[in-house]
């Protein structure tokens, strides 16, 4: 694989975090759960985002306590677009991350 440099690795993230966009393969009302790395077998340390209908991405953690956070579409009011997309981004990493190794 070509080494890309520092400077167009940061210009690739700005303009793909600043246009919006859907990722085929993730679907709504799914959560993409994945557990962090340092939970030591408790199996605590859970990030959840969730895609509603709308394309509003939803983002908490099992230590939140349910309560979660909104990134709205810009079509719904959404103020932080860059957020939405770099959430957008996370859930597939975890869709990929889990079908490579998947976790309990």
């Amino acid at each position: 694989m070509k080494k890309l440099s520092q400077e167009r690795l940061v210009g690739d993230t700005k303009r793909v975090i600043e246009n919006p966009f859907w990722i085929p393969g993730l679907e709504t009302d799914v959560s993409y759960e994945r557990i962090h790395d340092d939970h030591d077998g408790t199996k605590e340390g859970r990030i959840i985002i969730q895609i509603d209908k709308m394309g509003d991405i939803w983002f908490t953690t099992d230590k939140h306590h349910g309560s979660a956070m909104r990134f709205r579409t810009s079509v719904g009011g959404g103020m932080s677009e860059r957020v939405r997309s770099a959430l957008m981004i996370l859930a597939y990493a975890i869709k990929l991350d889990n079908e490579e190794r998947p976790q309990e």
